[in-house]
């Protein structure tokens, strides 16, 4: 007998859920732990401080194609036991309890955030770029992962408090000038989203069957009910506004808030989706057969209909962060190079309102720092939430190979959450800079 997957089911593959920490937008801010703000130049100045364009020392051109930035976290247990959990079919039956023992009373979860510049190019004091985020997070409940590891138990009780996640996708296309005025240089980042898909989903609802054995009336079945609920499309422009100087040789001042002014609206056309699973579904079913049984129930939300269906909670969650758009960031640091090829680095961002795209910390302090040597060029960098949660990184770039690493935790106990980052990119600029 082969048990169903149904931690895959009703939480990674159903909706592939999303947030680890600040996930930075390149391996080179990744390893210094988020304090580039004060280092970016070229085309890396887009995504964090547009008026970094207009300070000296700009390459004249610089571009990269692609970078893919991955944030992977997990809730209540390590990262190495989500392997184990997804592929418990191979674990024995002591196995099987020892994970579950792992599993603290409030459940478990995946946080997951991809940021994608799929293509940066700027030439002298311009820039344009190109990118994909996609950030949420999904929880499971003990008693669901239970289900999943034993199978149905008339004995225990099951319940849909706690499995539910949501996911926030957008595309991103922008342009930036920066250029300096007197003392210090000013800049502007265009932005104009382009929303795919704003998704809430959880199992809403858990069904006994009973049946009468022996003169009595006992449980012999559930039936577990997941739905999804999104809003697919819309738009919005941002901007971002800066300012960055460089007071002293070496030093760099630079602070910035990304969306100042922010127009993000999903679509209010809702979708839904669901799927009911009965103990042959988790016990011999088909994972794929199930989600292809779930995308083909897609349909068009009917308020008139659809609001005495237990989805219908959903749905209001979904409306009521549509207008919310993107948040709106504010961001500052300093970095001084030292002769001997070392840039020492310090950074604070922190999140100016709430929204379905946000990062997992509010705000974070980073510290970092470069050391530029033959052939290859070392990062090493420290975040913190300033409550409990920490970020340690390190990252290097070779010729136009660009990668980062980082391990993050926060928390403590049953809310205890760790995960890790990773970065990698291709780049180039020219051996020119601007004055």
């Amino acid at each position: 007998m082969r048990t169903h997957r149904l931690a895959i089911a009703a939480a990674a593959v159903l909706v592939a859920a999303p947030a680890a920490a600040q996930v930075p937008l390149t391996p080179r801010a990744l390893g210094m732990g988020g304090a580039y703000i004060g280092v970016a130049r070229g085309q890396e100045a887009l995504f964090l401080n547009p008026a970094n364009l207009g300070l000296p020392n700009s390459p004249h051109w610089s571009a990269g194609i692609p970078t893919l930035s991955l944030g992977l976290g997990t809730r209540g247990i390590e990262p190495g036991d989500l392997a184990d959990l997804l592929e418990y079919n191979d674990l024995s039956d002591a196995e099987r309890d020892a994970l579950l023992a792992e599993i603290p009373e409030g459940g478990t979860g995946v946080d997951l955030d991809i940021r994608a510049p799929l293509v940066a190019l700027q030439v002298r004091r311009f820039a344009i770029g190109l990118s994909y985020q996609t950030v949420g997070s999904h929880t499971v409940n003990k008693s669901i992962v239970d289900l999943v590891l034993n199978g149905f138990d008339r004995t225990k009780s099951y319940g849909i408090q706690n499995t539910q996640g949501g996911r926030a996708a957008f595309w991103d296309v922008a342009g930036a000038y920066g250029r300096r005025v007197g003392p210090v240089s000013v800049g502007a980042t265009a932005h104009w989203y382009i929303p795919r898909e704003l998704v809430r989903s959880a199992l809403v609802d858990v069904d006994t069957t009973y049946s009468v054995i022996s003169g009595f009336t006992v449980p012999t079945d559930i039936q577990v009910t997941y739905a999804g609920v999104s809003s697919t499309g819309g738009s919005g422009f941002g901007l971002d506004l800066g300012v960055a100087a460089e007071p002293i040789p070496g030093l760099t001042l630079s602070a910035a808030v990304e969306n100042v002014l922010n127009t993000v609206q999903w679509s209010d056309d809702l979708r839904v989706r669901s799927v009911t699973l009965d103990r042959n579904d988790y016990q011999n079913g088909d994972p794929e057969q199930l989600l292809t049984e779930y995308d083909d129930s897609e349909r068009a939300y009917n308020p008139a209909t659809d609001m005495v269906q237990p989805w219908s909670r959903l749905a209001d969650s979904v409306l009521a962060v549509r207008d919310q758009g993107l948040p709106a960031v504010l961001r500052a640091g300093a970095a001084y190079r030292v002769g001997t090829g070392t840039t020492f680095a310090a950074g604070f961002q922190t999140e100016l309102d709430e929204s379905p795209a946000g990062g997992l910390w509010d705000q974070q302090i980073s510290l970092g720092v470069q050391q530029r040597i033959p052939i290859v060029t070392l990062r090493a960098g420290f975040a913190t939430d300033m409550e409990d949660g920490t970020l340690l990184s390190g990252g290097l770039s070779l010729g136009p190979i660009q990668l980062g690493v980082a391990k993050v935790t926060s928390g403590s106990g049953d809310s205890s959450r760790s995960g890790w980052i990773a970065t990698f990119g291709l780049g180039g600029r020219s051996d020119t800079s601007m004055p």
